[in-house]
């Protein structure tokens, strides 16, 4: 069984002055994402978001193919403010990657990127992993080559209507994880 803890912005104070040693697990994609899987998860996370940002809460869970090669997602479940704990899901789930959402949007937590728990998170579990931001963008963790790229940029998913777009003006198309640390920096 399979379980995934993300970590938000909150954590990094406590890992700053923290080496953190990375040991990635064998890389089990079972085929590479597709447009098909993109939009899967654009539903899958629009639907998310509302909830997430009412309650302030990150929702997590997974995503895997069926036995017809369907997409399908286990049951969200709901973590704290900046961290969740994935429901553990069978051995016979065809894991593709992980999901979760950052709630709602506040100034003081740099939630429109990943953080670079959630990468690490992804990269130590060996799968991939898609993050859902309050500004509605959607991040694509690739364990593999650990590095996150956007999908989809502010807005093409449910966002926070408090979402500033101030708050980060200059995001880039995709971070390496000693980019994401320098940027929490």
């Amino acid at each position: 069984m399979r379980s995934v803890l993300t970590l938000g912005w909150l954590s990094m104070s406590l890992l700053a002055c923290q080496s953190v040693d990375i040991e990635p697990a064998p890389f089990q994609r079972a085929q590479p994402k597709s447009s098909a899987e993109i939009a899967f998860v654009k539903n899958l996370l629009s639907d998310l978001q509302a909830q997430s940002i009412a309650k302030n809460r990150e929702y997590c869970g997974y995503i895997g193919l069926n036995e017809n090669g369907g997409f399908i997602a286990s049951t969200a479940r709901k973590g704290r403010k900046s961290s969740c704990l994935a429901k553990e899901v069978d051995e016979d789930f065809r894991l593709l990657a992980s999901y979760h959402t950052h709630g709602a949007y506040s100034e003081n937590f740099e939630s429109e990127l990943p953080s670079s728990d959630d990468l690490i998170a992804d990269i130590n579990e060996g799968i991939d992993g898609y993050v859902a931001t309050p500004g509605g963008r959607i991040w694509f963790n690739d364990a593999r080559l650990g590095t996150t790229a956007l999908i989809c940029s502010a807005q093409c998913i449910t966002a926070d209507p408090d979402y500033d777009a101030q708050d980060i003006p200059d995001i880039k198309r995709r971070y390496t994880l000693e980019q994401l640390r320098a940027f929490e920096q």
